[in-house]
């Protein structure tokens, strides 16, 4: 029997050809010992099964088993990313105390592949954990992948978001806080003329953000918000005392541009940065940072994924908080 063209064989067309019943199908592919099954029967069933070129539907024989116990993990980030990889620490420790397995798929700029919702629905995975790529890179349209998981009625989760799509949770960095804590530690240190150093001319929410816990912080203390462009470096040092930036490669820029001018830090100038990156306690001096709770994130993700798999999580946001790493800087 050869199947016509375009058409997938069914269980049914399997138990035909082999000529047996649907259940002895299922028993054989299954590999089911509840049955006895002679080793003939086995080898006419999956013969037929290779004929016919029939694939399982996993997803019927997962609601029998009610879950695959494994979770898909979708990531545009470079995988040598200091923030990725910690998520990833929590994301594995989490799901792995709830005897969860993960299915990573690493995917590359394309805006529109959806490729890994398939998983979804042959019943592979049970849900999603969505890590969505800085929006300032440009790499996808964050809203559409949402809409698609949506309409393919897939439980998930996305971590490192910038949309405020209804219905979703979200689990972001507090990119606000982030510059908020940096700055008020300088605050508390007596200092009063504090800059912010950043790629001003761009137009992110995690860039917005950056500077409004800046410029919060600054507010609260009755203090004058004073902001340079990356491209000021290294003229806008110039009688600065403080300074903070929104990443950790700027304040890198910065402590070149000081070098070049032979200000001395942290005697002259003090620089802390609002994240941390791995090579952050190598630099000369090593640089005080606020490291993002990403692990923490990794962990949420899960914990609010297998709530929705069990019917019982409402729509979040969560942003956990930040905290100093104070080195050499500062």
């Amino acid at each position: 029997m050869r199947m016509p063209q375009g058409k997938k064989a069914t269980i049914k067309d399997v138990a035909r050809e082999a000529k047996v019943s649907i259940s002895v199908v299922s028993y054989v592919l299954n590999s089911s010992t509840e049955k006895s099954i002679s080793p003939a029967t086995r080898d006419r069933v999956m013969e037929a099964a290779k004929r016919l070129q029939y694939v399982p539907n996993r997803a019927a024989s997962g609601m029998r088993r009610k879950h695959s116990m494994v979770i898909g993990v979708v990531s545009y980030w470079e995988l040598d990313v200091l923030v990725f990889t910690d998520m990833m620490k929590g994301i594995t420790r989490k799901s792995s105390a709830a005897n969860y397995r993960i299915l990573f798929c690493h995917r590359e700029s394309k805006q529109d592949d959806v490729s890994y919702l398939q998983y979804c629905q042959d019943g592979s995975i049970d849900g999603i954990v969505f890590i969505a790529p800085y929006e300032s890179l440009g790499l996808i349209d964050e809203a559409f992948h949402i809409r698609q998981m949506k309409e393919a009625k897939v439980p998930f989760v996305v971590l490192n978001g910038s949309t405020h799509e209804d219905g979703v949770s979200y689990i972001n960095v507090d990119y606000c806080g982030s510059t908020y804590l940096a700055t008020s530690y300088l605050i508390g240190k007596g200092h009063k003329d504090i800059a912010y150093v950043a790629p001003l001319e761009l137009h992110y929410t995690e860039l917005e953000r950056r500077l409004q816990g800046y410029q919060d912080a600054m507010s609260n203390s009755r203090l004058p918000v004073r902001c340079h462009d990356v491209k000021e470096l290294p003229d806008c040092l110039h009688g600065l005392k403080a300074v903070v930036t929104n990443k950790s490669d700027t304040a890198h820029s910065v402590l070149q541009a000081a070098h070049k001018l032979g200000i001395d830090v942290p005697r002259e100038l003090a620089v802390i940065a609002a994240n941390t990156e791995a090579y952050s306690s190598y630099l000369f001096p090593p640089l005080s940072t606020v490291r993002i709770p990403a692990e923490r994130m990794g962990e949420l993700a899960v914990e609010t994924l297998l709530e929705q798999l069990t019917g019982a999580a409402e729509p979040k946001l969560i942003m956990p908080p930040c905290a100093l790493e104070i080195r050499q800087t500062c």
